[in-house]
């Protein structure tokens, strides 16, 4: 076999791997969830919180990664469609349109939109300290 064959035919692995790894680390759909934010401000009375409120939509078959809101309150608000809750340690419950859930601080969960043909929102008001990223992504 050639160097130039041999080469080439390193390059193709190579680039078949990496993309593997990439979809493993990645999985389908993670990345189409659209987030708007809506408010962010200093928390009246509350030195060092904030709140934050987004409108997030979920395409179908959409999701978010296992995450944590460092030290934040989260309350989410189903606008349209059925959002899968996913929260470590418990069962998996749908917010449906009109319905309301709180996460609490540091509770490991993620967010999935189960339909294949229709979309998702989710209104989502945070407290949360002033210096604290929004999310952390938590290996599962």
């Amino acid at each position: 076999m050639s160097h130039r064959r041999i080469l080439l035919l390193c390059a193709v692995l190579t680039a078949i791997a990496g993309a593997g790894l990439l979809l493993a680390r990645e999985p389908e759909g993670q990345n189409d969830v659209e987030a708007k934010l809506l408010l962010q401000e200093a928390l009246a009375g509350e030195p060092g919180k904030e709140v934050n409120m987004q409108l997030y939509t979920f395409p179908p078959g959409a999701s978010v990664p296992w995450h944590i809101h460092p030290d934040a309150h989260e309350f989410d608000y189903g606008v349209s469609g059925t959002l899968t809750l996913q929260m470590e340690g418990q069962p998996d419950r749908e917010l449906k349109a009109g319905e309301a859930v709180y996460v609490p601080p540091n509770v490991v969960h993620r967010g999935i939109n189960a339909s294949k043909t229709e979309p998702m929102q989710v209104f989502v008001v945070r407290v949360k300290p002033k210096d604290s990223p929004l999310t952390t992504i938590v290996p599962h």
